[in-house]
């Protein structure tokens, strides 16, 4: 949403009714922007249904780092990362949904 302009409601709402929440996100945080970024790249496609097919990109690209995950995840989980101070670490345990448990 970075960089997306708050639009009048009636607007977002043509497009989707679920985007009137998004939208009243965007008009509180659209002044700080202009506070926080001094240069913008925008990456312009023709179409946004290309993005269900990067999408797809993207699962085969992660597919090929699950072996990693599965091999390498246990120690991590059981003993740590190497060398490191019990105190500074945290570990936070999340559901499918992302969602901390």
């Amino acid at each position: 949403m970075l960089g997306f302009q708050p639009l009048p409601s009636d607007v977002v709402k043509a497009v989707d009714p679920q985007l009137e929440i998004v939208n009243r996100n965007l008009e509180a945080y659209y002044d700080a922007w202009d506070r926080f970024v001094n240069s913008w790249i925008i990456i312009k496609i023709k179409d946004p249904s290309y993005v269900y097919q990067w999408r797809l990109q993207v699962l085969d690209f992660v597919s090929r780092y699950l072996p990693a995950y599965k091999a390498y995840l246990p120690t991590l989980y059981s003993e740590g990362p190497r060398n490191f101070v019990k105190e500074r670490l945290l570990i936070v345990d999340i559901d499918k949904e992302r969602n901390p448990i």
